[in-house]
């Protein structure tokens, strides 16, 4: 079904067109995107479940499973029931792992009539699930969160078997996995590992064997082999980024999959002396060309960036002049050859003005720098260099 997807996307001419139209946009490599999955393939040895939360971290949930699929994924996790809805509604039949609870019987519903495999970790929500399959004649399979020790949420490993076998006796349920989260702290962890292994153990002793066992997502994939067992979650290091400095050290090449791009807006002379932004936060120490930006933090530029940030423009790197606001910041074009329209590079795959750089001087986690990118901003997605999907917002009416 992702080929359908692909087919169903504006020719590459027909991107290239709407593109010339917008102010500010993200374009994502998806040959950089798999690439850095053939590498996690080879490091783990078993099955990568990608972890595609927060709208794969800002990249665009359904273009990335739909390249995944592309990719031999058989299944994605997500967090938020709203995104295995937009999976499904695009027409995406991969297996996917929903993380979200369940409070209502419509939502109980739309996970057995979809083919949802449901994260739990309470009795009531696999009663709930058993009676709606019941219901629609329908088989259910489910992933059970066990709590290892990071006391966030999950049955506790000291109780998770009884859970397990009592989840496996309700009518038309099926466990399928059992997963846990690491504190990421290697002591803890392994003690973590350790309690997973024992909760297998022990289920064998009763005759129930989990048929997929998960303990790593990103952390773990560059620092802890021994947790790999049956599969992987990787999330985050999945568009090519290294969550910390050390994560680089172990020889795991990954290629960063995004850059974020805009135009100006405007171009204008300050005079010396001349304040620029709120809060007269830049002052010109000379005549200059200074080039406005339509986009700002709402569209995912950091307001940590204010008076610190870098800017990719007419073949140079410049700096970010005073504030960074709702919509736009203002940065120095003084001496290049510019004009209105032309295209600045807000955040390039590499260089001073990466995710990884711009979130370390803004202050931030890359984390927090992805997941803020605006779902709203077009995304373009590209594969050999040719423009191949299209996520945007339309026009009322368009």
């Amino acid at each position: 079904m992702s080929e359908a997807y692909f087919r169903s996307q504006p020719s590459h001419k027909e991107i290239g067109e709407r593109v010339k139209g917008f102010a500010s946009w993200y374009e994502i490599d998806l040959d950089r995107l798999g690439f850095n999955l053939e590498q996690i393939r080879g490091r783990a040895g078993v099955e990568v479940i990608p972890c595609v939360k927060a709208n794969a971290y800002g990249h665009g949930l359904v273009p990335v499973v739909a390249y995944l699929m592309r990719r031999g994924v058989g299944r994605v996790l997500v967090a938020k029931l709203w995104e295995a809805m937009q999976i499904r509604e695009a027409g995406l039949d991969c297996g996917v792992i929903n993380m979200d609870p369940l409070f209502s019987g419509e939502q109980f519903d739309f996970v057995v009539v979809n083919d949802i495999v449901q994260t739990v970790f309470r009795r009531e929500t696999a009663e709930g699930l058993s009676d709606a399959a019941v219901r629609h004649g329908r088989e259910v399979e489910v992933f059970v969160k066990v709590d290892t020790g990071l006391n966030r949420v999950g049955v506790r490993h000291g109780e998770a078997a009884d859970l397990i076998e009592y989840v496996s006796s309700l009518p038309r349920l099926t466990v399928v996995g059992m997963f846990s989260t690491f504190t990421e702290s290697r002591e803890s962890d392994e003690v973590q590992l350790s309690r997973i292994l024992a909760l297998d153990e022990e289920l064998r002793g009763r005759g129930i064997e989990v048929p997929s066992k998960s303990m790593a997502s990103s952390n773990a994939v560059f620092h802890f082999p021994e947790s790999f067992l049956d599969a992987v979650r990787p999330g985050i290091m999945l568009m090519g980024i290294y969550p910390e400095p050390e994560d680089r050290e172990i020889g795991l090449e990954l290629r960063p999959v995004l850059s974020f791009r805009a135009r100006l807006e405007h171009l204008k002379w300050v005079e010396k002396g001349e304040a620029v932004t709120y809060s007269r936060r830049f002052v010109a120490p000379r005549r200059m060309m200074v080039g406005t930006v339509h986009a700002g933090y709402s569209d995912g530029f950091p307001r940590g960036l204010t008076k610190k940030g870098v800017v990719r423009v007419g073949g140079e790197v410049r700096p970010v002049l005073g504030t960074v606001s709702v919509n736009h910041h203002v940065v120095d074009v003084d001496g290049l050859d510019v004009d209105v329209g032309d295209v600045v590079e807000l955040v390039s795959r590499d260089g001073e003005n990466s995710l990884e750089r711009g979130a370390e001087t803004a202050g931030i986690m890359v984390y927090s720098f992805c997941v803020a990118l605006n779902p709203l901003i077009p995304r373009v997605y590209f594969e050999g260099e040719v423009p191949v999907a299209l996520s945007e917002p339309r026009l009322v009416g368009g």
